[in-house]
């Protein structure tokens, strides 16, 4: 997405977004600039023209103003009071239908723009490649989904609301230009000068809402960490420290508000005295200097008055669009990034696999560091593979590669002899299950974590009931008092590690995946909890196709088999057994262990 800082730029950006709504929505809105306009200036001079029957004067005082006279009077009505007033009331009238028909419209263009920003940044979200994800920071995805899409909401209503009343502005003064042109262009030039006093402020103040959006970026990624992290935070009394981070964010960014503020209170306060100083001198000049006559000065003054405040109502607007633009530079350049970053996926849907996947000549670096030197192993279908190593040796980058979620810089993953890359990889993932050491518990009950959101129908429930058997998880949710509406708590705080990790497993398995890959699934809990969640993979030994990453070996012991790695390469492999007598490395691991 692009744009140009300019009114125009800044139209053809919405534009892009709401399309021809909002043509329709100016055009509507210079109708009703216009039969205020309208309104307003007829009033004096049909009232001055009611006055003077003869017309001898009014011409003289009315300007060019007096056609309008001249017109009604031509379509038959003579100017009596009646006739006047009756006029004025249909004017506002059909003013005010139309005036309901603009904010309408308003109204559901500004939702029919939020909606479609919003739902454009969660596409490139969606779009976006893990590699991409990771080059951005979360604190900066939060602040602009929320925040800054706010802000840029914003923005786009000081626009309408600057654009309304700058056509008002453009009306009252071509009106008061032809009530007399001599006064409305001396003010004209004077409230032109005028503006030149706020141009500086409309810069300083871009500069410190981008400064804002910027702080705001950094109060997000600071607060995600916090809640992230609270509890070793609290345990440890780094809160109070890292609440520091936070409360200086904070204090800078007030203080940046502090100055838009006191700008806002300067150009406020010292507009209207200025302009009323322009017109003194103007009438001043008026009737000592070019003799022009008093009535036509009062007609144009009003005019001009009115549209002087519009021209108030412009700069105060367009102040605060200014105040709120930075949130368009923030939402484009995201949403511009993500585009950079998004992945790239082939058409053909992934239905199933028949035989295995296949490593070949595998090869991944991060940056200099290569991770995986020359891999190449087969992952048999419904076969459990485990993969041993110490940290850095490969093992989860070799689960990253499988699930699609990194791109290798050599070699290739196939998939029954098929290249992954030419399967879409969304289809391909919806046949995976992810397991970590830290399982995604959502804060919500039992029934929508596992089902993830599923209508509760008979086949869902009977089918959700089945899976909590295979995982282990009947008699602990048929001891609760709500049952499989027992709400869990923000990321499971109100149940144990073990039962975290088997709602996790019920949840991959209740989306019919064919692999479960397992991340150290095991290792953040204790031993006899360990067993029980060992006893559920061992169940589903067989059925699906396993990959585990494990640092404790005695759950690898079923496992079909073990690939030992160490520096981004396959040192040895075989079942449980063979590596013990054939490796000395992975013999020597285990007995560590047991000891």
């Amino acid at each position: 997405m692009k744009f140009k800082n300019s009114f125009w730029g800044y139209f053809q950006f919405y534009y892009s977004i709401t399309g021809r709504r909002l043509v329709f929505s100016f055009s509507i809105g210079i109708l009703v600039s216009v039969l205020d306009g309208i309104s307003l200036a007829m009033f004096m001079p049909l009232l001055e023209a009611t006055g003077d029957a003869a017309g001898n004067n009014s011409q003289q005082s009315l300007g060019h103003l007096h056609y309008v006279t001249d017109f009604i009077q031509a379509l038959g009505f003579s100017l009596t009071t009646g006739t006047v007033l009756g006029i004025i009331v249909i004017i506002f009238i059909v003013k005010g239908f139309f005036k309901f028909i603009q904010l309408s419209y308003q109204v559901n263009t500004r939702h029919l723009f939020m909606k479609r920003v919003r739902n454009m940044l969660l596409n490139k979200l969606e779009a976006l490649s893990y590699k991409g994800f990771l080059k951005l920071d979360s604190g900066r995805i939060h602040n602009t989904l929320t925040g800054e899409v706010s802000r840029l909401f914003s923005s786009m209503n000081y626009y309408f609301d600057a654009a309304q009343a700058a056509v008002m502005l453009g009306t009252y003064i071509v009106l008061a230009f032809l009530a007399n042109f001599q006064f409305a262009i001396l003010v004209a030039v004077g409230a032109g000068l005028s503006n030149f006093l706020y141009r500086k402020i409309y810069t300083t103040c871009k500069r410190i809402a981008m400064e804002i959006s910027q702080q705001g970026n950094s109060f997000n990624s600071f607060l995600v960490q916090a809640i992230y992290n609270y509890k070793y935070l609290k345990s440890t009394n780094y809160l109070s420290n890292f609440s520091k981070k936070i409360r200086k964010v904070i204090s800078e960014t007030e203080m940046l508000n502090r100055k838009v503020g006191i700008y806002n209170a300067i150009t406020a306060s010292v507009k209207e005295p200025i302009i009323m100083l322009i017109v003194v001198l103007v009438i001043q000049v008026q009737l000592h200097y070019s003799g022009a006559n008093l009535t036509s000065i009062l007609l144009s003054l009003l005019l001009f008055y009115r549209s002087l405040n519009y021209l108030m109502t412009v700069q105060s607007y367009w102040q605060s669009f200014i105040q709120a633009s930075s949130g368009i530079t923030t939402v484009t350049s995201i949403i511009n990034e993500m585009e950079m970053n998004k992945e790239v996926t082939a058409s053909n849907p992934f239905h199933t696999f028949r035989d295995k996947i296949s490593i070949k000549n595998l090869v991944f670096s991060y940056g200099s560091n290569r991770v995986l030197n020359n891999v190449s192993l087969d992952i048999p279908k419904n076969k459990t593979i485990a993969f041993v190593g110490e940290s850095g040796s490969g093992k989860t980058t070799i689960a990253n590669i499988v699930s699609g979620l990194i791109q290798p810089n050599e070699g290739e993953i196939l998939v029954d002899n098929y290249p992954l890359k030419d399967y879409d990889l969304n289809s391909y993932r919806s046949k995976i299950g992810y397991i970590s050491q830290e399982p995604v518990i959502f804060n919500d009950n039992i029934f929508n974590n596992i089902t993830f959101w599923d209508e509760p129908t008979p086949e869902n429930l009977k089918k959700f009931w089945e899976i909590v058997e295979l995982a282990s998880l009947t008699q602990f949710i048929n001891g609760l008092e709500d049952k499989e509406l027992t709400a869990l708590g923000d990321n499971g705080t109100l149940i144990s590690g073990g039962q975290k990790q088997r709602i996790s497993i019920a949840r991959e398995l209740y989306k019919n995946v064919e692999i479960l890959i397992l991340d150290e699934a095991t290792s953040a809990l204790d031993s006899e909890t360990e067993k029980v969640i060992q006893d559920n993979i061992d169940k589903l030994h067989g059925t699906y196709t396993i990959l585990i990453i494990a640092h404790r070996l005695s759950t690898i012991k079923k496992a079909d088999t073990i690939y030992l790695l160490d520096k981004g390469n396959v040192l040895e492999y075989g079942d449980f057994e063979q590596m013990l007598q054939t490796s000395k490395r992975f013999k020597r691991m285990v007995a560590l262990q047991e000891m």
